[in-house]
C-alpha cells in the first residue's frame, strides 16, 4: 500500500507529501479523529514514504523496498507502534521511547514511534513525554493518534503538529465497498451510512451478526409503537452496557428517522437508507409531524453525547426511549 492506495484524506495526504518534498518534518504529530477512520494507517504509509529507498517514488513508499516491506510488516528496527497495555499506556512505555531516543537509527533516515490511543495515557506517562516534546531529536519521529484529543493535555497537543481527520463522504465509503469488496451498492449504502464516515467501521459492520442485531432493533422497534412502559424499559435494556453496541443500536435509531423524515417530505423511497423497511417508515411517516420525527432525532443523537461522555448508559437509554414519538 501507499498513499496513491487509500481512499479519502486527499489535504492530510497532501500535507505530509509537502513536508517531505521540502524535508521539513516535524519532530512530533497529533494525528486525531473518529476511531476506525484511517489515521493509524495513514501513519504507517508516511514512515514507509519517509524511510524508502526508491527515490523514484515521488514522496511516497514504493512498497517494495526492503524498508517498506519491514515497516508494513512492523519487522523494522527503527519503527515502533506503541498501544494501551490494557486501559493505560503506562509510563514504562514512554521511557521505552525515550530510551531509544538516544541512540541513532540502526537502518532509517529517521525512527519512528506511533503510539495508537494516545489519549490512554495515565498522568505519569503524559508528563514524560512531555518532556521529550520539549527536547525534539532530529532523527526521531513521533506520532501520537487519538480519537479524543479532548482528553489529552493541552501542553502536549500544543508542542505536535496537529493534522485533522474528517469522515469521510458517504458516497466514498459506498465506493470502497463496492469497489474493494463487491458487496451489492443496497448493503454498501446501508453500510456506509451507518459506518459514520469510516471505511474501517463499515468493514467491520459487514457481518451477520449485525445484520442479526439491525433486525431485532427494527422488531423492538415495532413493538414500542403501542407506546407500553415495558416495551420503551425492554428497547434500552436491549441495547445493553457495550459502548459499540448502543452507538450501533443508535446509528440504526438515527437513520431510520431520518429515513422517516425524507420521505415525509417527499414521498419517495428510492434512496431510503433501509429501503427494507420502506412500509415501517412510511407508516411512521404517516403518525407524526415533522417536528416529532426532528426532536427523535436531536433525541437519540443526544443519549449518543451522553454515553460518549460516560453518563449513566441504561438510565440514558431508558429516558431516550421514553421520550422518543412513535
Amino acid at each position: 500500500m501507499s498513499f496513491r492506495d487509500i481512499f479519502g484524506h486527499k489535504n492530510q495526504i497532501e500535507i505530509f507529501q509537502k513536508a517531505l518534498s521540502q524535508r521539513r518534518i516535524g519532530h512530533a504529530y497529533l494525528f486525531s479523529g473518529v476511531s476506525a477512520i484511517g489515521k493509524k494507517t495513514l501513519a504507517v504509509e508516511f514512515a514507509k514514504a519517509f524511510n524508502c529507498e526508491n527515490t523514484d517514488k515521488l514522496y511516497d513508499s514504493c512498497g517494495n523496498c526492503i524498508s517498506c516491506r519491514k515497516i508494513q510488516r512492523g519487522s523494522h528496527p527503527d519503527f515502533f507502534l506503541v498501544a494501551p497495555a490494557g486501559q493505560f499506556i503506562r509510563i514504562d512505555a514512554i521511557r521505552e521511547i525515550q530510551e531509544k531516543m538516544k541512540f541513532k537509527p540502526l537502518e532509517a533516515t529517521c525512527r519512528v514511534f506511533i503510539i495508537d490511543d494516545a489519549d490512554k495515557m495515565n498522568d505519569q506517562a503524559a508528563n514524560a513525554l512531555l518532556k521529550t516534546l520539549e527536547e525534539p531529536s532530529l532523527s526521531n519521529l513521533l506520532i501520537l493518534i487519538t480519537s479524543r484529543p479532548y482528553l489529552m493535555p493541552p501542553t502536549i497537543i500544543s508542542r505536535c503538529l496537529h493534522v485533522r481527520f474528517n469522515p469521510l463522504r458517504s458516497k466514498m465509503v459506498t465506493q470502497f465497498l463496492i469497489d474493494r469488496m463487491g458487496i451489492d451498492e443496497q448493503k454498501a449504502l446501508l453500510l456506509a451510512a451507518l459506518s459514520g464516515g469510516s471505511i474501517g467501521r463499515a468493514v467491520e459492520l459487514n457481518s451477520e451478526e449485525v445484520i442479526t442485531f439491525r433486525a431485532e432493533t427494527f422488531k423492538l422497534l415495532a413493538a414500542t409503537q403501542n407506546n407500553e412502559p415495558f416495551s420503551l424499559i425492554h428497547f434500552g435494556a436491549f441495547l445493553g452496557q457495550d459502548k459499540k453496541k448502543i452507538k450501533l443500536g443508535l446509528d440504526i435509531l438515527n437513520s431510520f428517522f431520518r429515513d422517516t423524515l425524507f420521505f415525509k417530505e417527499t414521498g419517495k423511497t428510492q434512496i431510503l437508507i433501509n429501503q427494507d423497511k420502506s412500509s415501517f417508515v412510511a407508516s411512521m411517516a404517516a403518525r407524526l409531524s415533522g417536528e416529532q420525527i426532528l426532536r427523535n432525532i436531536a433525541l437519540v443523537e443526544s443519549a449518543g453525547e451522553e454515553i460518549e461522555r460516560n453518563s449513566n448508559k441504561s438510565l440514558t437509554l431508558e429516558s431516550m426511549a421514553f421520550k422518543l414519538n412513535y
